[in-house]
């Protein structure tokens, strides 16, 4: 079975939830007795540290599976991140003992494997990203990765302090950053609504170092 096979099966099982924007989606701490598929909408995933502070670890889209981790560890391994809803978002709720039972029938060890190391090949990136490039070319990266994620040159539901944690700088950064991106016609910016210009030109000041 192909990945794009098991994200269609999977988006049509369960029940379906609905999540307002700010939504807590899933808990950190919480036992993972389910998971979500993201049929609809833009999700962030976001740690909460003994210090205080909030670690951002990704952001998500439709197809997605949220919380699948905590759901097939042998040792019933607690959800170790908040997910959070960024835009509205549809999901199917997927029980945890029918989940592993899919997976066992469907022989879909190895296409999960294969998205774990999806998903650390892109932390890897971004780590790589916040120790070589400027908060620019950061940005415009994100920003990228964000359209190709909600399929829409529009994005809603963005504040500024959440494209701060994602980029890894401070908010005053991200605030100059998009206003250089403004200038050259990359973005448009309007209250929690990032548009997209220019493709062109956002890539090039995404490989800009």
């Amino acid at each position: 079975m192909r990945s794009d096979q098991m994200a269609e099966i999977l988006a049509r099982q369960g029940t379906q939830r609905l999540y307002a924007a700010g939504d807590v989606m899933l808990s950190q701490g919480s036992r993972g007795t389910y998971l979500l598929v993201l049929t609809t909408g833009l999700a962030k995933v976001v740690q909460h540290r003994r210090d205080g502070t909030v670690l951002w670890l990704a952001f998500r889209g439709p197809g997605e599976l949220l919380g699948e981790v905590s759901v097939l560890s042998r040792g019933h391994q607690l959800r170790g991140a908040d997910v959070v809803a960024v835009t509205p978002c549809v999901t199917r709720v997927l029980h945890a003992r029918w989940f592993r039972q899919f997976i066992e029938e469907n022989d879909l060890h190895a296409d999960l494997l294969d998205r774990a190391m999806e998903k650390t090949r892109e932390s890897n990136e971004y780590r790589a990203e916040l120790i070589t490039l400027p908060v620019r070319a950061r940005l415009a990266r994100t920003l990228q990765r964000l359209s190709i994620l909600a399929g829409s040159r529009q994005l809603t539901g963005l504040t500024q302090e959440e494209l701060a944690q994602a980029v890894g700088a401070s908010r005053n950064s991200v605030t100059e950053a998009l206003q250089d991106l403004r200038e050259v016609g990359a973005v448009a910016t309007a209250r929690k609504v990032i548009s997209v210009v220019d493709t062109r030109v956002l890539d090039e000041w995404a490989d800009r170092p």
